[in-house]
C-alpha cells in the first residue's frame, strides 16, 4: 500500500495563504473582543441539521465581556429570541457587508432602552427589529454589547459573523485578513469508500465500508492490511477535524480535495454559503454515520438533492467509474484557512469479477421514493406524503405498524431514520379510539424517540386521521396533551446566599408540546420575563420594584394545545 506524508505547514496569518481573500476588503474589520483570540467554533463547521455560519470566539467561560463593533458603521437590526442566537445586534457597514453578533448578554444602555421600550409597548419579549441609519450609529471599536449564552448558546462564548447585505450570504471571516495564530495541521480521522446502490462493489460489498487511519512517524495511512478491491461506480468521504493555537476546541477543516491518478476530481471549500440551504449539510455529510455513530464523514459527491455552493461546479459530481482491471492511485488532503494540511494516499484495484456479486435487494413492498418526484401514501390507518426535492437521494422506502395499546393509536415507522428530510413530510395516523371532538383537539402526533420518550409534533384532527408535518423520518404515534405546563419557582430574592440578585426565575416546561406563549404580571401590571428555552428558565428583573414590601407575581403560561398555567406566587422584596 502506499503511503503518504503528514504535512503539518507552520503559517502566522491566514490571510497571507489564501488567495481568495484578495477578493475581500483586508484589514477593514477588527475582532469585537479585546480579549486574547480563543476560536472555539468554525465556519462552516457541521452542527446538528446546519453549517455553523460565523465564528465562535471564546470569552474564558464567563459572560460580561465588553463586545465591540468590528467597522464603523450603524445598528440595523435588534432580534431577541427564546433560542437561536438569542440576543443579537447586526451592524450594516458602508462597504457592503453587515457583521452579526449573537448570544450577547446585554446591550449598551441606549439600546437596552430602546429594545425595552418596545418589548413593553408591544407585551413581549422576543423582537425582530429593523432599524434606520440614522438611529445608532457606531464608531469602530465602539463597545455595542457584553458576551452572554442567550438562546441556543452551550456555554459563554461570542458568535461573530460577516455577511453580504446584498445576498445575505455568511462568509468566513477569514477572508477579511482577520488573522489567527494557527499552525496544527487537521486530523486525517477516516476514510469511507462509497459504492454506488446497484451499480458498484467495493471489498466485495455494495454497501460503504470505513477505515480508520494511523500514523507512523509522520506518515499516515490507512489501518489495514486489506488492499481496497473496486469495480464500477464508486465514491469517497473523509472524516477530519482541525485544531487551532491557543483553543482545545475540536473544529471543522477548511476545504478538502480527492484526486484520482493525480488528476483532481471533487473539492469543497467554506468560503460562504446560502443560509437557505444550510440545512443541506445532511446532503453533504454522511448523514447515515452521523446518525448511527455521530462521525461527521463528508462525501466526495454530490448526492442529487444537493443544491450547495461550496463544489467547484467545474468538477463533475464526484463518483468515479473504475472499469478497467489495473490498479488507481487515490489521494485526498484536507486543508485548514492557514494552509496547514494533513493528506492520505492508496491504491484502488479494480477487479471486474467483482461485478458477480449481488446486490442488495430490497423489500418486495419498497416503494422508490426520488429526489425529483414526491409519493403519497395512503393506507387505512396511515397517510404519508413526501413531496418533491423532500429527500436528497433516492432511496426505498417501507412503514411498519407497531401495536402500541399505551397509546391512543398504533405506532408508525415511518421510511428509515438514516434518510436525511430537506423539508418536513406529511403523516396522518388512525386512532384506534375516537375520542370526543373536544378532546380530539388535545391529541398530538407524538415522535417515538430511540430512549422511548414521546417528542410532540403537533397536529390536526380532520375527522377521519390526526395529521403534522413531521421534520424527519421515524416512529409515530398518537397521544393525548391535556397536561398543563409545568410552572416551579427556581428563585427569589427570599433565597438567601445566592448571588443572582434582584431577579425572579421560574422553570416553566412542558412534556409534550412546546410553550407557545407565556406572559408575567408583578403587583398587575405586565412586566418583561426573559425566557430561556435550553434551560426553560422565565427571568424577571425586579430592580425598578419597591422595595421592602411584599408583591404578588402572576405567570401564564400556554402550551400548543392551548393547556394553561396560571401560577401565582407572593415574595417579599
Amino acid at each position: 500500500m502506499r503511503k503518504s506524508h503528514l504535512l503539518p505547514v507552520f503559517l502566522l496569518f491566514f490571510a497571507f495563504t489564501n488567495l481568495q481573500a484578495q477578493n475581500y476588503p483586508q484589514n477593514y474589520f477588527h475582532w469585537p473582543l479585546d480579549t486574547p483570540l480563543t476560536i472555539v467554533g468554525s465556519f462552516g463547521e457541521i452542527r446538528d441539521g446546519h453549517f455553523h455560519s460565523g465564528l465562535d470566539l471564546g470569552t474564558d467561560e464567563m459572560e460580561g465581556r465588553p463586545v465591540s463593533a468590528s467597522a464603523a458603521g450603524y445598528i440595523s437590526r435588534i432580534k431577541i429570541s427564546a433560542d437561536g442566537y438569542g440576543k443579537a445586534l447586526y451592524i450594516t457597514h458602508p462597504n457592503g457587508y453587515v457583521t452579526v453578533y449573537g448570544h450577547l448578554q446585554k446591550f449598551t444602555q441606549p439600546v437596552n432602552e430602546y429594545v425595552r421600550k418596545i418589548q413593553y409597548e408591544r407585551q413581549t419579549f422576543e423582537v425582530d427589529l429593523n432599524l434606520k441609519s440614522k438611529d445608532f450609529l457606531v464608531k469602530q471599536d465602539e463597545v455595542i454589547a457584553y458576551s452572554g449564552s442567550t438562546g441556543s448558546a452551550q456555554g459563554p462564548h461570542l458568535h461573530f459573523e460577516i455577511r453580504d447585505e446584498e445576498t445575505e450570504e455568511p462568509m468566513n471571516p477569514f477572508l477579511f485578513g482577520l488573522y489567527a495564530f494557527d499552525g496544527i495541521a487537521p486530523e486525517l480521522k477516516y476514510i469511507r469508500i462509497y459504492p454506488t446502490p446497484e451499480a458498484g462493489i467495493a471489498n466485495k460489498t455494495d454497501t460503504s465500508v470505513i477505515y480508520e487511519t494511523q500514523s507512523a512517524d509522520g506518515i499516515l495511512m490507512l489501518n489495514t492490511t486489506d488492499v481496497i478491491q473496486a469495480y464500477g461506480y464508486i465514491s469517497f468521504g473523509v472524516g477530519a477535524t482541525d485544531r487551532i493555537d491557543n483553543s482545545q476546541a475540536t473544529l471543522g477543516i477548511y476545504s478538502a480535495e480527492l484526486f484520482v491518478d493525480n488528476a483532481l476530481a471533487y473539492t469543497w471549500k467554506y468560503d460562504r454559503f446560502n443560509f437557505n440551504d444550510t440545512k443541506q449539510a445532511n446532503a453533504h455529510i454522511d448523514y447515515t454515520s452521523y446518525v448511527r455513530d455521530r462521525n461527521t464523514i463528508e462525501r466526495f459527491f454530490r448526492l442529487p438533492g444537493n443544491h450547495l455552493n461550496i463544489y467547484d461546479d467545474s468538477i463533475k459530481l464526484g463518483t468515479q467509474y473504475f472499469g478497467e482491471e489495473g490498479s488507481h492511485d487515490i489521494k485526498i488532503v484536507v486543508k485548514d484557512f492557514a494552509g496547514n494540511k494533513s493528506q492520505i494516499e492508496f491504491p484502488v484495484v479494480v477487479y471486474p469479477t467483482l461485478n458477480q456479486y449481488q446486490y442488495q435487494a430490497h423489500a418486495t413492498d419498497a416503494m422508490l421514493v426520488t429526489n425529483a418526484k414526491g409519493v403519497a401514501i395512503h393506507k387505512a390507518k396511515l397517510d404519508v406524503s413526501i413531496p418533491s426535492d423532500a429527500v436528497y437521494q433516492d432511496f426505498y422506502y417501507t412503514d411498519q405498524e407497531i401495536k402500541s395499546p399505551q397509546y391512543l393509536s398504533n405506532t408508525y415507522r415511518v421510511g428509515s431514520w438514516y434518510e436525511a428530510l430537506d423539508v418536513p413530510i406529511t403523516v396522518g395516523i388512525k386512532p384506534e379510539t375516537v375520542l370526543p371532538d373536544s378532546l380530539m383537539s388535545k391529541v398530538i402526533v407524538a415522535e417515538v424517540q430511540s430512549d422511548g420518550t414521546l417528542k410532540g409534533r403537533g397536529g390536526i384532527w380532520n375527522k377521519k386521521m390526526v395529521t403534522a408535518q413531521v421534520p424527519t423520518f421515524g416512529d409515530y404515534t398518537l397521544v393525548l396533551d391535556t397536561v398543563a405546563p409545568e410552572v416551579v419557582k427556581d428563585y427569589v430574592p427570599a433565597d438567601m446566599n445566592s448571588y443572582r440578585g434582584a431577579v425572579i426565575q421560574f422553570i416553566a416546561k412542558d412534556k409534550l408540546s412546546k410553550i407557545k406563549s407565556y406572559s408575567g404580571k408583578v403587583d398587575g401590571k405586565w412586566m418583561l420575563f426573559e425566557f430561556d428555552k435550553k434551560s426553560n428558565m422565565l427571568q424577571c428583573d425586579i430592580s425598578p420594584l419597591m422595595e421592602n414590601k411584599e408583591h404578588k407575581v402572576e405567570l401564564v403560561v400556554i402550551d400548543e394545545r392551548n393547556n394553561v398555567t396560571n401560577y401565582k406566587f407572593d415574595f417579599y422584596f
